[in-house]
């Protein structure tokens, strides 16, 4: 009797080895999807993560020049502050030299733009007054492009562009 039960046990062992064995392949299946998922995940947030940088470097940019523009009151009333985005000619350094309302918003606008676009990929830029004269209101457009080739609904080498619209109104009361 002994015998014949080490028989019967010896052959469910055989059984439940195989059984083991497809339980450990569907295992590290199962751990095998999740961990491509994960990094798929990860790779979402980084890109998610540069688009948002993007829009933060964009507002501040923005609100750079909105405050160049609140500490040249003179200049800006005068328009001086109008920009189409077109190369700026370096103009003279105002940090070292005495300058005029004039200058102050040239240099601005130089450092300013290039700013931009070194930071921001195929940045545009413009500002833009509504009427010159006192106050005066300005709308500044900073433009950028990210690249999404990567994306399922998009075609190879395709582009978004994103932009940030802001104003600003400048008021000099010491020309009253």
């Amino acid at each position: 009797m002994n015998a014949h039960f080490n028989g019967r046990q010896g052959s469910r062992l055989t059984r439940q080895r195989g059984f083991s064995l497809l339980e450990i392949l569907i295992t590290l299946f199962l751990l095998t999807l999740w961990l491509l998922a994960s990094a798929g995940v990860q790779s979402a947030s980084l890109q998610f993560n540069k688009a948002a940088q993007f829009r933060t470097q964009a507002v501040y940019f923005a609100t750079d020049i909105a405050e160049r523009m609140q500490a040249n009151k003179t200049g800006a009333t005068a328009g001086n502050y109008a920009y189409d985005g077109a190369v700026v000619n370096p103009p003279t350094d105002c940090t070292t030299v005495a300058c005029a309302p004039d200058e102050v918003a040239a240099f601005d606008l130089s450092e300013w733009s290039a700013r931009v676009t070194a930071t921001l990929p195929s940045a545009t830029v413009s500002v833009t007054p509504d009427a010159i004269g006192n106050p005066v209101t300005y709308t500044i457009v900073v433009s950028w492009v990210d690249r999404r080739g990567d994306r399922a609904y998009s075609t190879a080498g395709s582009t978004e562009s994103f932009s940030y619209t802001a104003t600003k109104t400048v008021f000099d009361s010491s020309t009253l």
